[in-house]
């Protein structure tokens, strides 16, 4: 019984770890759809989140029918709520990243970032991008180090939120206020991205340790 148990435990976990893959695919392709106003890229995206949608939800119903039908203590009973919390966030991983391509859509065939900022948002989307990818390495090696590492990381993308809500408010904003709208919720769909992420690797820490960080820990 204990074995069969094992295997169910093992497998959700490499599914969650999957799961978290496919939103670094996500991100990426969303990425490229704003900076390269390209169509592909954003279809990619959406058809990734769709992906992460469904299988969320397999894995969801998967980890809840083990909770019913094994009561599992301790350290398993962590990482099974924990598991399902995270699914959550990675499904809302999945859709900020749909978010940033419909955004380059909606717009196409004309660029939604300016020459100026393009940098900026490129660096969200590598910051995005190290987030997802280190959030895999943490769900499947429940390392401590790397889940406060990720923590830490996540400074980096809040630091580039705040240059593009500078460049959108100063007086030498050149592209009106539809635009400023634009690359402010681009902004905010990265940030989300990465909290999510920063999230995962608080509840890493709490089956670890039984204890949650705190968020500004």
């Amino acid at each position: 019984m204990r074995e069969h148990f094992d295997e169910q435990l093992a497998g959700i976990k490499g599914d969650l770890v999957e799961l978290c893959a496919l939103t670094e695919v996500a991100i990426e392709r969303a990425t490229r759809a704003v900076l390269d106003t390209d169509l592909t890229a954003a279809d990619r995206a959406a058809e990734v989140n769709t992906d992460i949608d469904t299988r969320g939800r397999e894995l969801d119903y998967r980890a809840l029918t083990l909770i019913a039908r094994q009561q599992p203590v301790a350290q398993d009973l962590r990482a099974l709520i924990s598991g399902m919390h995270n699914i959550a966030d990675l499904r809302r991983m999945g859709s900020l990243a749909a978010h940033i391509a419909e955004v380059a859509r909606l717009h196409y065939p004309e660029p939604v970032v300016p020459h100026e900022l393009r940098a900026v948002i490129a660096d969200m989307g590598v910051a995005a991008t190290a987030q997802a990818a280190a959030a895999q390495e943490v769900l499947r090696f429940r390392d401590q180090v790397a889940a406060l590492e990720l923590i830490w990381a996540d400074e980096r993308t809040d630091a580039l939120l705040r240059r593009l809500f500078a460049a959108t408010k100063g007086d030498d904003w050149l592209y009106g206020a539809a635009s400023a709208v634009n690359i402010t919720l681009l902004g905010r769909f990265y940030e989300r991205f990465c909290d999510h992420a920063v999230e995962i690797s608080r509840r890493v820490i709490f089956v670890i340790t039984g204890e949650l960080p705190l968020p500004d820990e």
